[in-house]
């Protein structure tokens, strides 16, 4: 690339300017235009909730100011579809190529690939990078080539892999094209309206958004807590977790940097030889590889936005009571302990919807979770600020306090704070019979099959080696061969029958005809598809169009899950929470 040339660089969960390297490569090339694209149509069901938007938009104000410092401010647009919106900028400068940082949900891989493909039939340079992992998801398999769906084995391979260093120096001048696109107001984007206002207005005195203060974040919670995290990582209560879950997810803080962070305090506790802050280093470490690992779940296995992981639980009978369902949404279930917490993959494992995670028949007890992990009650009072004045005795059952005690603690049940939607005796018959129900009908459905291979992950009664893997193939995009790592799309094996085995169900042609229509909404393309290795994403994708999803969480078995896979959607901020 010469000095004259133009290149926009594609903002999207990775607002920040250091270790960004989209930015990096693009400042190295000549002039820049850093945009951002606002299109809330393809969103779709994972249309961020009302904190998530106070958040990206007060990130996005500090990017801008960021940028402008450097030479070339962020420019802004709110369009109908992202594909029109880059055409639009590269027309109005002349660009002659476009770069931006991966990312792995199904959704976005189809729009990705699409948005590539047009714009390299035009004569467009397209590059991508890993700007959000530490591994890039098709880098880490098994010996046989398979997908890990264990999540020890997958951290082992990877703490023996090579990990590609941050680049921590960010450019110092970006050289801005002669050229000027028409950028909306930060106000115009309409991350918030008018009545969103007044209760965002309290979000910033909890919370400071933007890349600046993720590195002070994370500076406090090296210097202060990160040696006593073994102990306090068991508490929900006080300042337990790093805090940095929100900064990660919009890009603002590198995975890369955090990481390096903690490895030279790994080191330095070795040598000073302290056992206990060694494994609080080895412990976050490790919470590090989880975060990895819910992208490379949902990369691998793209249909986990729709359903289990696991082939049996397709016969679960979910209790598909929407009543229940906006309960939980809403922190109303009459479980302090479960009102006050929000955790997708954490919902995942400890409801036995994960291969590894715990027992499908263990069902937990809130109350006594509660006791467990929260004994003073101080993590309730904080995020239940009706329950604020309860008595620690009575804080994770209030429907068992005496009449006296609610008077004076300011709570009614049915009123101000719910009671319980379920009995625990009632919820644990339930998942016992809908056990056997389940296991009844998943034998049903084995003998049933008279061909084809299984394609979904086993069981987690069965051992790892006995589990059904799908055999994912990953196909490299070499369009724009300027960069070698690329976006990879996953692809499965072609049956001899020519259709694909969506996971163990033959796609129908109505579910083709809607990978199609998805494919045309997002990219204007229309007709049918040219490359196979969309398929699985984009078969996963549509299948939601046409099935309701299946259930990954359970709370007493009345749970549903709509795939949000750690997107911060309108439901589960309701609350307004955002925590590590």
């Amino acid at each position: 690339m010469g000095s004259t040339s133009k290149t926009i660089v594609w903002f999207r969960r990775d607002l920040r300017i250091e270790d960004n390297p989209a930015l990096a490569a693009a400042a190295r090339d000549g002039c820049v235009l850093p945009v951002y694209i606002w299109c809330p149509k393809e969103e779709g069901q994972f249309y961020p909730g009302r904190v998530s938007r106070w958040w990206l938009k007060q990130s996005l104000a500090q990017l801008d100011q960021t940028l402008r410092s450097l030479g070339s401010g962020l420019v802004l647009i709110k369009a109908e579809t992202t594909l029109a919106a880059l055409l639009r900028c590269i027309g109005a400068i002349g660009a002659t190529r476009l770069v931006f940082n991966h990312l792995y949900d199904p959704v976005s891989l189809v729009r990705d690939h699409n948005i590539k493909q047009q714009l390299v039939e035009n004569g467009i340079c397209v590059s991508s990078f890993n700007g959000d992992l530490l591994y890039e998801p098709w880098d880490v398999y098994d010996e046989k080539g398979r997908a890990f769906t264990n999540f020890d084995a997958y951290w082992d391979k990877c703490m023996s892999m090579t990990i590609e260093p941050a680049c921590l120096l960010p450019p110092w001048r970006l050289v801005p094209p002669a050229e000027t696109v028409e950028s909306c107001s930060i106000e115009e984007l309409g991350l918030e309206n008018e009545m969103e206002k007044s209760s965002n207005a309290l979000l910033g005195k909890g919370w400071s958004p933007g890349w600046s203060n993720a590195d002070k974040v994370l500076s406090e919670f090296v210097a202060h807590h990160l040696l006593n995290y073994s102990k306090n990582r068991l508490k929900v209560e006080g300042t337990a977790t790093s805090l940095l879950s929100p900064y990660l997810h919009f890009g603002e803080l590198s995975v890369k940097k955090i990481f390096q962070c903690i490895r030279m305090k790994q080191i330095s506790c070795t040598k000073e030889g302290n056992p206990v802050a060694e494994e609080s280093v080895r412990l976050f470490l490790r919470a590090i590889g989880f975060r990895e690992y819910s992208r490379y779940l949902c990369f691998n296995f793209p249909f986990t936005h729709e359903r289990s992981l696991m082939r049996n639980l397709r016969h679960f009978p979910w209790c598909a009571n929407e009543g229940n369902f906006k309960a939980w949404r809403q922190g109303r279930t009459g479980y302090p302990l479960v009102d006050a917490e929000s955790d997708i993959l954490g919902w995942q494992y400890i409801s036995g919807s994960l291969p590894d995670g715990h027992e499908l028949d263990r069902l937990d007890s809130p109350q006594d979770q509660g006791c467990k992990f929260d004994p003073e009650g101080e993590y309730v009072r904080h995020w239940l600020p009706e329950l604020a004045r309860m008595p620690t005795e009575w804080i994770h059952h209030p429907w068992d306090a005496p009449r006296s005690v609610l008077r004076a603690s300011g709570v009614e049940l049915g009123l101000n704070y719910p009671k319980p939607i379920v009995d625990i005796n009632l919820a644990r018959e339930r998942l016992i019979d809908s056990i056997s129900v389940m296991w009844e009908s998943d034998t049903a459905a084995r003998a049933a099959k008279l061909n084809g291979t299984e394609e979904d992950v086993a069981d987690n009664s069965n051992s790892m080696e006995n589990q059904a893997i799908p055999r994912v193939v990953i196909k490299k995009d070499v369009s724009c061969a300027s960069s070698a790592h690329d976006q990879r799309v996953p692809t499965l094996q072609k049956p001899k029958d020519g259709f694909y085995d969506q996971k163990g169900l033959k796609a129908s042609v109505l579910e083709r005809q809607n990978c199609v229509d998805l494919l045309g909404q997002v990219s204007k393309a229309g007709g049918s598809r040219k490359d196979e290795d969309l398929c699985s994403t984009a078969e996963s994708s549509s299948i939601m169009r046409v099935i309701v999803p299946t259930s990954m969480f359970r709370l007493n078995h009345l749970r549903k899950d709509h795939g949000k896979n750690n997107q911060h959607t309108n439901d589960s901020n309701e609350r307004g929470r955002i925590r590590s």
